[in-house]
């Protein structure tokens, strides 16, 4: 396990609210649509009132997606209006039609879905096409921990490890779903596909729609939001849901900060460069692997770029030592969180535990944090002392 480290990058291009992007369908109809699906119903949000005190802020709250929909993150709210979207738009469906129309019209075409991920999308994917009667294909790096690679494959899709790194596994995805009948639902876009990550992105503010039901009117306005970044595709659905002037429930709007694992900080790389770039991640040869599977991504998604350029304050980057403890932390009062949801809290401990970033980012007595858990506890290997990082309190 990694124990490179990176400053805290604070984002100097931040503006309060951001142009850059919108979200492209009604949070309302994207919502009605989750409501239909079998299990739906909102996920709790837990408040860490020790966690406050102890790091001497008004609030802290954790929205728990251990259990969404039956699956163990947050991913099947993208996944699933992604996929319908791309349904409705080659079967020509209405877009407030019901589950069974939506099989019903299935049959008729022989459509296959592909994606590729590092857990969670693909899991996510193939409960969609389970829900839909659809058959699904997912290819995984190679590196993927074989309980992930065994829950995918129990939601009745095929899957493929691909010899190389999460990017190779998208390459493989985008080419096998070449055909007449194949439908790629990927989280991340780039020039050319672009139509199913903004619906897939579209698809997670859901969850953002629950959060004012759920917040106590003294709270009501988080002033900062953590949020874990993989290839960026979440967070700006973040960023565009608080920060767009036309669509912001909150003013002034919150802090963002994204949140990335030390041993893949594509977007950290890109805001220091005030450009995209990419970086070498797990299963490539030259970089350490994580227990951040899901945001073990090297390539930001091109149309959340200019999005996070604009609207996130700064990136953190975690190790997965400091993951592992908030997950054990998290665990032990009664929250269920795997790596990639609790590394928020890790995110908010070093951004609290450093003067500059306290100060910087205004982590003071006032403010109301929300941190967006996204997914439950799984398998991983538990990463050893590093001491390097111990010593240097990380």
């Amino acid at each position: 396990m990694s124990s490179s480290r990176h400053p805290i990058c604070f984002n100097p291009d931040a503006q309060p609210l951001t142009t850059s992007g919108s979200e492209s369908e009604s949070t309302d109809l994207v919502s009605a649509f989750h409501r239909k699906l079998p299990g739906y119903e909102p996920t709790r949000l837990v408040p860490l009132d020790d966690l406050a005190k102890e790091l001497g802020v008004a609030a802290v709250y954790y929205k728990e997606e251990s259990n969404r929909m039956g699956v163990p993150s947050f991913k099947i709210l993208g996944a699933s209006w992604g996929t319908f979207r791309a349904l409705a738009d080659k079967l020509k469906l209405p877009l407030d039609c019901d589950v069974a129309t939506i099989k019903d019209a299935a049959k008729l075409e022989p459509y296959t879905l592909f994606a590729a991920t590092a857990g969670n999308h693909g899991r996510a994917v193939a409960r969609v096409g389970s829900i839909f009667g659809l058959p699904v294909e997912i290819f995984v790096p190679a590196g993927t921990h074989s309980d992930t690679i065994r829950f995918i494959a129990s939601e009745g899709a095929r899957v493929t490890v691909v010899p190389g790194s999460y990017d190779d596994a998208v390459r493989t995805a985008g080419a096998a779903a070449e055909t007449d009948s194949g439908i790629l639902i990927q989280d991340t876009a780039w020039p050319g596909y672009e139509d199913i990550p903004n619906w897939i992105v579209a698809g997670y503010t859901t969850l953002l729609a629950e959060l004012p039901a759920q917040l106590p009117a003294r709270h009501a306005h988080p002033t900062h939001i953590l949020v874990p970044v993989g290839v960026g595709s979440f967070a700006s659905s973040v960023v565009l849901h608080f920060k767009s002037p036309s669509e912001s429930p909150l003013s002034p709007p919150p802090a963002i900060i994204a949140v990335e694992p030390d041993a893949a900080a594509c977007l950290h790389a890109s805001l220091t460069a005030h450009r995209p770039v990419s970086v070498p991640t797990a299963s490539s040869p030259s970089a350490p692997p994580t227990i951040l599977a899901g945001l073990n991504c090297g390539t930001l998604s091109s149309t959340a770029w200019p999005v996070l350029a604009a609207g996130v304050a700064a990136a953190v980057t975690v190790s997965d030592r400091a993951a592992h403890g908030a997950c054990e932390w998290l665990t032990a009062r009664g929250v269920d969180a795997g790596p990639c949801g609790a590394a928020g809290v890790a995110a908010l401990r070093r951004c609290c535990g450093e003067r500059d970033a306290r100060e910087t980012l205004g982590l003071g007595a006032g403010a109301v944090v929300l941190v967006l858990g996204t997914e439950g506890r799984r398998g991983y290997e538990v990463p050893q002392p590093d001491a390097v990082a111990e010593l240097l309190g990380h």
